[in-house]
């Protein structure tokens, strides 16, 4: 027959009122255990003697025996695959021939909790501890059935200290315990429990996000991401029950990075304009850093000297985001070093689309019309659409290696900036994810656009696990996707070019992505000059002393603008704006009067070069005030804007 021995204080029949079994008399003793171990048969033989239990039940055929035990192998495998439903069917089997069989009973409890029942685990983890006192694991599992389903912490903590005393050095008892007296509001014993489980096993990354969490409660931040530092700076465990909490550390990491930014961010700010001394003593030019929360869509914006025939570098920046601004004027900083270099070099180059380039575009998208006229789009909205998205992806083209150059930079450079940088990027990164996920984007976007454009971010992603020493994982998302291996080209492309990376390179490393990516004809460099030409967009390069003498002028043409707009959709206006802006890349001569333009979307009308760059100006004030123009009109805008209301009323 099969027989078990327990000690009678080792009996638990029920912890919310514990019983001393022992302090009984035999016959209610036996009573009572054989009521508590009914599970096991429809009968059971009880003896008590000198402080403990027998407990016998008939014993099984040998060859039934075997069987059960193939029957709980093939279980334990179905539990691994995710098909409980089967593991229970298969673990009640092997119980009904082996009821002493513990290890069958604890994985189906296992597999109840996984399949949402949790009674049915809380049942069969009970009768684990009645037929083995010493399970240290059915009382983890006990402890935090209770605590975090029933939120009986009395309970919990009975279970947790019964296991603790079998194990007491058992990192994931004492981790879970911890857990369990944060929810008693009781931090200096849950600290020193997960002290505790660090000092058991240093490499849990459970214990280090609940301590980690535990600090940040308390507002020790800094002593919070020094330990998930410590944790990232650790290979990472290849069990992969274990991916899902070291992505709830980095998640952690980032939350309080953008506290501590948040909290210094005016401090980071006056730090980080200290540098623009070395931007004044390198390119010659000073350098304005203005706070302006007009960017509505945009956070931050620099328009280089050189670029805009400006007496000085602007940087503007948007404090809405207090945790992203420190960064994205490091960011902008960092961008004007880098294109100053390669001017000093004669490398500088200037990345724009023109006419010609985007006619190859259209032809290499322009079967994607059909489709879009199919959704509801008429033949020129579904052209400008196209065009649109073409400038978007060779936006995202030429800024890609670069921005990895400047983050770079701007990593190694400003130590005390990490906070914001970490907390900005992973925002950027969120954005661009974003895309990987939104289906109405792939039914919009031509699949060569969206498949250049998945590839790009992928690239991105793996930078800044690069960046951040795989701390994060970014690019795993990509990594099931058709775009990853051209993705992982070119972030090695990037990567190898790191170490012998000279001023100027950064454009042949746009070249090179362009090659992979099939675009290498849907934009053109022009040479950086003394006077260099605007840059790719809608910005036009500009005078502004001169354009504030003409600012009576721009007032006229801007309400002139005002009228015009006034009887016109969103979308006709906005294709005024842009073609202007298309225009601009060639350059508008605003100084002279006598040069006259034409406009496709205005036709049998001319204009000087001032009103076009008014009728842009206001174009784009109406449809898309995000797209920085490099016009200083806002005055003679607003005179107009009275005007034009006064008019109308």
């Amino acid at each position: 027959m099969p027989t078990i021995i327990i000690n009678l204080k080792d009996i638990i029949i029920d912890p919310d009122s514990t019983v001393d079994l022992a302090a009984l008399p035999a016959g209610e003793a036996i009573d009572r255990i054989k009521q508590s171990y009914g599970f096991l048969a429809s009968s059971v033989d009880v003896s008590v003697a000198n402080g403990a239990a027998t407990i016998s039940l008939n014993e099984p055929p040998t060859q039934k025996g075997d069987d059960a035990v193939k029957t709980y192998n093939k279980a334990v495998q179905d539990a691994q695959q995710g098909d409980y439903a089967k593991a229970i069917k298969r673990f009640e089997k092997v119980l009904a021939t082996l009821p002493l069989h513990v290890e069958a009973r604890r994985n189906l409890a296992m597999a109840c909790l996984e399949s949402g029942d949790a009674g049915k685990a809380l049942e069969h983890l009970k009768e684990c501890i009645q037929l083995d006192p010493q399970n240290v694991w059915s009382y983890l599992l006990l402890g935090n059935i209770y605590a975090q389903q029933h939120k009986n912490y009395d309970v919990a903590e009975f279970y947790f200290q019964k296991g603790l005393s079998i194990s007491p050095t058992d990192n994931i008892l004492l981790n879970n315990y911890a857990v369990v007296k944060i929810g008693r509001q009781q931090f200096k014993e849950a600290q020193s429990l997960f002290e505790q489980a660090l000092a058991s096993d240093p490499s849990y990354p459970n214990t280090y996000v609940g301590l980690a969490r535990l600090h940040q409660s308390q507002g020790n931040t800094q002593r919070a991401l020094e330990l998930l530092q410590t944790l990232f700076a650790q290979p990472k465990s290849q069990d992969i029950r274990s991916a899902p909490m070291y992505q709830q550390a980095w998640n952690l990491f980032v939350e309080i990075n953008r506290e501590v930014a948040e909290k210094n961010c005016d401090e980071l700010i006056a730090a980080i304009s200290d540098h623009k001394k070395e931007i004044e003593e390198r390119t010659g030019f000073p350098v304005s850093i203005v706070e302006d929360d007009s960017l509505d869509f945009l956070s931050g914006q620099v328009q280089m000297a050189w670029k805009h025939n400006r007496t000085d570098h602007l940087i503007r920046y948007r404090k809405k985001q207090p945790a992203v601004a420190p960064h994205l004027i490091a960011h902008e900083i960092e961008h004007i070093l880098l294109e100053d270099a390669a001017r000093k070099r004669g490398r500088n180059l200037f990345f724009t689309t023109t006419e010609r380039s985007r006619e190859h575009a259209l032809r290499a998208i322009g079967d994607h019309s059909q489709k879009l006229q199919k959704q509801g789009y008429d033949k020129e909205k579904a052209s400008q659409l196209l065009l649109q998205l073409a400038s978007g992806l060779c936006g995202q083209l030429f800024n890609c290696p670069i921005d990895m150059m400047v983050e770079y930079s701007v990593y190694k450079k400003y130590d005390n900036l990490r906070p914001s940088q970490i907390f900005s990027l992973n925002h950027i990164y969120q954005e661009a994810y974003s895309v990987f996920t939104n289906t109405e984007i792939r039914k919009v976007a031509p699949p060569f656009i969206h498949r250049a454009s998945l590839t790009l971010n992928c690239a991105s992603a793996l930078f800044l696990d690069y960046l951040f020493s795989n701390a994060s994982d970014y690019a795993a998302p990509y990594k099931s996707s058709p775009v990853f291996p051209v993705g992982l080209q070119l972030f090695n492309i990037w990567k190898n070019k790191l170490n012998s990376f000279t001023p100027g390179d950064e454009y042949g490393l746009v070249d090179e992505f362009a090659r992979l990516l099939k675009l290498q004809n849907w934009y053109e460099w022009k040479p950086d000059t003394v006077a260099p030409p605007a840059d790719a967009g809608t910005a036009i390069a500009t005078n502004p002393q001169l354009l504030k003498e003409k600012e009576s002028a721009a007032y006229t043409y801007c309400l002139d603008a005002l009228k015009r707009f006034d009887s016109k959709s969103r979308d006709e206006i906005f294709k005024i704006a842009s073609e202007i802006g298309l225009l601009g890349e060639h350059g508008i001569d605003y100084k002279n009067p006598t040069a006259i333009y034409t406009l496709k979307s205005i036709p049998q009308e001319q204009f000087c070069g001032l009103h076009l760059m008014s009728l842009m100006f206001v174009g784009f004030k109406i449809t898309r005030p995000d797209i920085a123009t490099g016009l200083d009109f806002n005055d003679a805008y607003q005179l107009a804007l009275e005007a034009y209301k006064a008019s109308v009323h």
